[in-house]
């Protein structure tokens, strides 16, 4: 159980990178310790960000709790994030995986929310290897 322990703290830690660097972006207030679990829910005129939010959609997704989602509210755009920390050997492969579990959820976010949505899939080996694409 020690092994999956610490892949989420570095699941988590990663996570939180992303989320505290989007929040920037955005001028959103964030968890300024790197430990502190954000707010589900972050918003202002600008941007919508969600952590670890179920979201509920019209059609049933198999998968539709992402780590986060950014919507960006004057582009009416919305990204998916999530994150892996897979073995070095194993990152194109769990990017593929991430890019497909998603598109359910990407699909019904554009029809109900009425943006333009992509999904990010933040894949980083344990060892420190990444993709091209991120």
């Amino acid at each position: 159980m020690l092994a999956g322990k610490a892949y989420m703290e570095r699941h988590n830690q990663v996570a939180g990178i992303v989320y505290r660097n989007i929040c920037a972006e955005y001028g959103l207030e964030a968890p300024r310790s790197k430990w502190g679990t954000p707010p589900k829910v972050v918003e202002n005129d600008r941007a919508k960000i969600l952590w670890d939010f179920q979201i509920q959609t019209d059609k049933m997704v198999m998968v539709n709790q992402p780590d986060i989602v950014v919507v960006d509210k004057e582009q009416r755009k919305a990204v998916v994030v999530d994150v892996a920390i897979p073995s070095d050997y194993n990152i194109r492969k769990k990017e593929h995986e991430k890019l497909e579990k998603y598109q359910g959820l990407r699909e019904e976010l554009e029809k109900a929310w009425k943006v333009k949505t992509t999904v990010v899939p933040v894949v980083i080996g344990a060892l420190g290897a990444v993709t091209p694409k991120l």
